[in-house]
């Protein structure tokens, strides 16, 4: 089944996480702060756990633009030439616990709010920095693809975003070898006709 959201980025990057599995983690940590993004800047060790563990999976850096998202628990992406622009070679681990998904720029775990993401308002109620999609409970393999239509010289309107590939598997796949800060997620050419 494929999902689509869209969502408009006033950080440069966004991040998708089941609220309460991040919430439990949260708690087995001890962790007091509401600020999580500078949390884990501070303790590097901690926010490279909560991404092995599957609690957070974050996309950054990229341009704080509109962006399209589909959420594909197919067996191949959707996306297809011309539109798909990368593939990433890498696999993520994403746990969900609550059938919940939630997306949100950065801000959303800069000033973290349990409450608002376990009560997510409808969409006619939010400011479109964030998006709520269900996921079935388990442990998945997350693969992303970059997509852009390069045709349309309409700047602000062309279509432009990620497909994240969710595949269930029995265990989360090891992070990859690398520092989550070197993802090339950055759509090259966005802001070019």
């Amino acid at each position: 089944m494929l999902q689509h959201q869209k969502i408009t980025l006033e950080t440069p990057g966004m991040v998708l996480f089941d609220p309460v599995t991040l919430a439990a983690f949260i708690e087995q940590q001890q962790i007091k702060a509401i600020d999580l993004l500078q949390y884990f800047n501070d303790f590097p060790a901690v926010g490279n756990a909560a991404i092995a563990q599957g609690c957070l999976l974050p996309v950054y850096y990229i341009s704080p633009w509109d962006y399209q998202l589909v959420f594909n628990d197919g067996a191949a992406f959707s996306t297809q030439p011309p539109l798909l622009d990368t593939v990433l070679d890498i696999v993520l681990p994403l746990k969900i616990t609550s059938s919940s998904l939630i997306v949100t720029d950065l801000f959303g775990i800069m000033d973290f709010d349990l409450d608002y993401c376990l009560n997510f308002p409808p969409a006619h109620e939010r400011l479109g920095v964030d998006a709520q999609i269900s996921v079935a409970p388990g442990n998945y393999a997350v693969r992303v693809a970059k997509f852009i239509d390069r045709q349309d010289s309409d700047l602000e309107n062309r279509v432009c975003g990620y497909e994240f590939l969710l595949q269930p598997v029995a265990s989360l796949p090891a992070m990859p070898d690398l520092d989550i800060d070197d993802i090339a997620y950055d759509i090259d050419g966005l802001m070019q006709a």
